[in-house]
């Protein structure tokens, strides 16, 4: 079950605006996968004070 790990940035309304590979999978498919994923994804939810953590790191498995 392959990790991608993803950093991604966001502005302070949860607009994503960066994102990087910071871990491959070993996977090129999968990693590619998970960046489009994050790309159509666009905005993240604010947490429960109101905010958007940045940066973030996410870790991905197709298994999971």
């Amino acid at each position: 079950n392959p990790v991608a790990e993803v950093e991604v940035r966001a502005a302070p309304d949860g607009t994503i605006v960066g994102r990087k590979l910071i871990k491959s999978s070993g996977v090129a498919n999968w990693d590619e996968a998970v960046l489009k994923a994050i790309d159509k994804t666009e905005i993240l939810p604010r947490d429960t004070d109101g905010r958007v953590p940045s940066p973030l790191v996410i870790s991905f498995r197709p298994k999971d």
